[in-house]
């Protein structure tokens, strides 16, 4: 295989990582979002949010996501250099979620970037370092355009029917 099409390769999967990572504390996957870290791996979101373990990081994240209602992560701009087994990349990251408050209901918007150490160990890209870089963060009160939703957080969201066999 060429090196340019390996090249492709890794990228890909670098971004299906990024992509598994959102997916995971979206849906409150445990597994999943542990997938996306080596096992000593480092994140640091600020030392207001999570410094530690990078497995913990997600932890953490589901365990701060409990009282919302809803949530939606999504990941753009991927820009990965690699260097053969190691790779550094910086993806956009776009959060909303919702959570009441008082009987109201309010929108967190966060625009970030992942800031990314990789390493492929035994065929597998993972993070071994993540830095969190802040752009821009709000809260505001918000009339929702639906009542109920159909999307669910966790097993139960019609997105695990649809990737059964998929989805690692």
């Amino acid at each position: 295989m060429s090196n340019d099409i390996q090249a492709l390769l890794d990228k890909q999967a670098i971004r299906e990582a990024l992509y598994a990572y959102c997916r995971s504390v979206d849906r409150l996957d445990h597994a999943l979002g542990h997938s996306v870290f080596h096992e000593d791996s480092h994140a640091d979101y600020g030392p207001d949010v999570y410094q530690g373990p990078g497995r913990g990081c997600i932890d953490a994240i589901i365990r701060s996501h409990d009282h919302l209602t809803g949530h939606s992560h999504q990941i753009s701009n991927i820009l990965i250099a690699l260097d053969g087994d190691r790779a550094g990349s910086e993806a956009y990251m776009t959060g909303t979620m919702r959570m009441l408050r008082e009987g109201k209901e309010f929108q967190i918007f966060v625009r970030a970037r992942y800031l990314d150490t990789w390493e492929k160990r035994d065929g597998r890209w993972a993070i071994t370092r993540r830095q969190l870089a802040y752009d821009h963060d709000e809260v505001r009160e918000v009339t929702s355009m639906r009542g109920e939703q159909n999307a669910a957080r966790g097993p139960s969201d019609p997105s695990y029917a649809v990737l059964k066999g998929f989805v690692p």
